[in-house]
């Protein structure tokens, strides 16, 4: 998929180090970075010319002090012309007052787009690196932390953006500038001023690492409330039927009362940072305007000169009290760079292959041999697990709870791969295959269907890029679900609410199966797709699975027994071993599991062997 402009910048290597991450995402903005540094830079020569005219107005034109030669035949006479040179004096702090104005807006201007550029490229990719990273990554980490980061954190970082550069950088350039003139009128003199700046810092220092770690509580409490929230908002049909906003309300103020509180610890840091700050200039400015009086009278510098280094220390003081204000947004957006950082250093546990192969057609031949696989170091879910999936069969998994169904199906999707043993489709290892065309040859149709805030059409189209209303119309057709969503208000154009939650579980299924129909795809799972359904709605919908899997190589997840007493094979699982497989009627004449399966979820006790499927709704025709 293409990355639309801005810029249009190269995702980045996988970071090697949590700050390093960062430049991959700076250097692609690098004229818009450094035309903005370039206009600082000249903002701060302006801003150390400022306090020159009203030096010349109290030495020159007020005093006796005549202008220095350079200047003399670029002003006029003070001797003559008196008043024109206050005048132009006068003009000269106007204009440097303005070229500092247009300056600053440009600077500004400049930051604030590349650290929207920057926000825009990195949003995209971090979006687009969640998407890759394992179902274990997503079951360990909640949705309302990982919505955190994308959108609060990622913004934190324009804003770190807009305060280096347009102040940051600025005072930096400032304080040199400024050093450098003051240490070429009067060294000694220049010593003092600059000598009480590292004070300054020393406070900004200790407050600005108070201020990271409250700040550091804030977002962490900030993921864990949003990621409450959007669970709760999510089940809230549960939370009214059980009537538990009360308990509810307790667990969102609890946390929000300690977002509350890490929020009042950080803003007393922030509090406590100004006072400090003025308390501090204050004294310095009594130090220097005593010293520099001190000078005047000895007839080291001019009264011109005193009132120059005092405005030089004032903005000198000014970089310090803009650290001061922005000190927060460093500190988020040093606690921001750590926890997006976190999550780009993440790697998916799936990986694509250097050399994927890309075969030309896919017959759905699928191959389990001596599968082995467990979470992390945990006792093995599958062992030495053998079956074929051979085209246009069925084969049915069933087994309790925990059996190891699901984690066979996402085997062959490939979320999971085995820790031993191979799983080949048409003879190729799932590993050697680019997962972009594996994942194009299985159709999956859930137990609870994902269905998006979209048009019903759109819903199914979701099953193949690139296709579109009409065809989405010939999927359900095919499938014989045409009349279910015809029935709905606006048919394939009725908007569907987040999660589908405007349908019932059977409307919800028939656009899962048109979608899985619409994929073309030679491999169908089907986790049982009929379950929590009535009997008139299963009747239809495994009417429509048999017209899916018609051709097609199908996998089904078994719940209810009685809706695969024709599959072609049978495998029953138990803690991670296939312990029998076979038809239907064979095995209930065998015994063993599958018949202790069928007496206690089907309900089939009271009835004869050779009758107990019928009347189950096929999955195929014998």
């Amino acid at each position: 998929m293409t990355v639309p402009d801005p810029d249009q910048a190269p995702q980045p290597a996988p970071p090697a180090g949590r700050p390093r991450w960062l430049w991959g995402y700076l250097v692609p903005h690098w004229r818009l970075l450094g035309t903005g540094s370039a206009t600082m830079a000249l903002r701060a020569g302006v801003l150390a010319l400022v306090p020159w005219p009203l030096k010349f107005i109290i030495d020159t034109v007020i005093g006796t002090k005549p202008l220095p030669a350079s200047l003399q035949p670029l002003l006029p006479d003070v001797q003559v012309h008196r008043l024109e040179l206050l005048a132009v004096l006068c003009l000269l702090t106007l204009a440097l007052g303005l070229a500092d104005a247009v300056l600053d807006y440009s600077g500004s201007r400049l930051f604030l787009e590349a650290g929207q550029r920057l926000v825009f490229n990195l949003r995209h990719d971090l979006f687009a690196h969640l998407q890759r990273l394992s179902l274990g990554f997503h079951r360990r980490h909640r949705g309302g932390d990982l919505m955190s980061r994308i959108s609060g954190d990622v913004q934190k970082l324009q804003d770190l953006v807009t305060a280096v550069g347009g102040d940051l950088i600025q005072s930096i350039l400032t304080m040199i500038g400024i050093s450098a003139v003051m240490l070429s009128v009067d060294w000694r003199y220049a010593l003092v001023v600059l000598g009480t700046v590292p004070f300054l810092f020393i406070i900004i220092q200790i407050y600005t690492r108070l201020l990271r770690r409250a700040v550091r509580q804030v977002r962490h409490h900030e993921g864990e409330l949003w990621s409450q929230t959007q669970e709760v908002l999510g089940g809230v049909q549960l939370v009214q039927a059980y009537g538990r906003e009360r308990h509810e309300e307790h667990r969102f103020a609890t946390v929000a009362r300690r977002i509350f509180q890490a929020g009042r610890d950080a803003n007393n840091i922030q509090a406590q940072f100004s006072p400090a700050m003025t308390l501090a200039v204050a004294g310095a400015t009594g130090l220097i305007a005593w010293f520099g009086a001190v000078r005047v009278l000895d007839g080291r510098i001019t009264a011109g000169e005193l009132i120059v280094f005092l405005a030089y220390f004032r903005s000198l003081t000014a970089p310090t009290r803009r650290i001061a204000k922005i000190a927060r947004v460093i500190g988020r957006a040093s606690v921001a760079i750590e926890r997006i950082g976190d999550y780009l250093l993440e790697q998916p546990a799936v990986s694509e292959p250097s050399l994927a192969l890309v075969p030309s057609h896919s017959a759905g031949l699928i191959r389990f041999e001596n599968v082995r696989f467990g979470y992390g170091a945990e006792d093995d879910v599958l062992a030495d697990v053998s079956f074929t999936l051979t085209p246009g069969t069925t084969v049915a998994l069933v087994g309790t709870t925990g059996a190891g169904k699901s984690t066979i199906a996402g085997l062959i999707s490939r979320f999971y791969d085995p820790t031993g043993g191979r799983i080949l489709l048409d003879g190729h290892d799932l590993r050697s295959l680019s997962l972009t065309y594996l994942r194009r040859q299985i159709a999956l149709v859930l137990q609870e269907p994902v269905i998006f805030h979209a048009t019903i059409w759109e819903n199914i189209c979701y099953g193949l890029e690139g296709t579109g209303r009409e065809d989405a119309i010939a999927a359900a057709t095919a499938i014989g679900v045409d009349e279910v969503i015809a029935h709905l208000p606006g048919g394939y154009d009725c908007i569907v609410s987040e999660r589908g939650q405007t349908l019932s579980g059977g409307q919800r299924q028939c656009i899962s199966l048109a979608r899985a129909m619409l994929s073309e795809a030679p491999v169908v799972i089907l986790d049982e797709p009929s379950s929590n359904l009535d009997a008139v709605t299963e009747q239809r919908l495994m009417s429509a699975v048999k017209r899916l899997t018609a051709t097609r190589t199908a996998l089904v997840i078994a719940h209810r027994l009685r809706s695969v007493v024709d599959a072609d094979e049978i495998l029953v699982l138990d803690h991670g071993r296939i312990v029998q497989r076979g038809s239907h009627a064979r095995m209930l004449r065998d015994g063993g599991l599958y018949a202790q399966l069928w007496r206690s979820l089907a309900g089939a006790d009271d009835a004869p062997e050779d009758q107990a499927g019928d009347g189950a709704p096929p999955l195929r025709s014998a």
